[in-house]
């Protein structure tokens, strides 16, 4: 029997996919609300469930990322510069996506997302 190995990189990803592809589903997919968290934002038992795969791929790139950890320093020791506007970049996104939660600007979300995920793939690239 012929076993083969799953990249992280791809691994991780396409349960990050899949959870995504699961939150972006239809509101009348999503079931009844669990835990309501601001007016026009709660947590539905799709949204529940979608967690899983979405937690799981994270994590399975958090790990790929610490294990090759050196590389990335590398990088960001040879481009000072660069590496802290990525920090600032991915955390401003992440800020933007938590406080999308509690705002009424819808969009923040999509300007979050779009930010910490663009710094993501780029740390993803340069752990060859």
């Amino acid at each position: 029997m012929l076993k083969r190995k799953i990249s992280w990189r791809f691994g991780g990803l396409s349960f990050v996919i899949v959870g995504i592809g699961m939150l972006a589903a239809p509101a009348r997919w999503e079931g009844p609300v669990l835990l309501p968290i601001s007016p026009g934002h709660a947590f539905s038992v799709l949204d529940t469930i979608a967690l899983a795969p979405l937690l799981l791929g994270t994590g399975w790139l958090y790990y790929g990322l610490w294990l090759h950890r050196r590389r990335l320093y590398e990088v960001v020791r040879a481009f000072p510069q660069v590496g802290s506007l990525s920090v600032f970049i991915a955390g401003t996104g992440m800020g933007l996506l938590i406080a999308s939660s509690f705002s009424a600007f819808f969009w923040w979300w999509a300007i979050g997302a779009f930010l910490f995920s663009v710094m993501l793939l780029v740390a993803l690239k340069h752990t060859d």
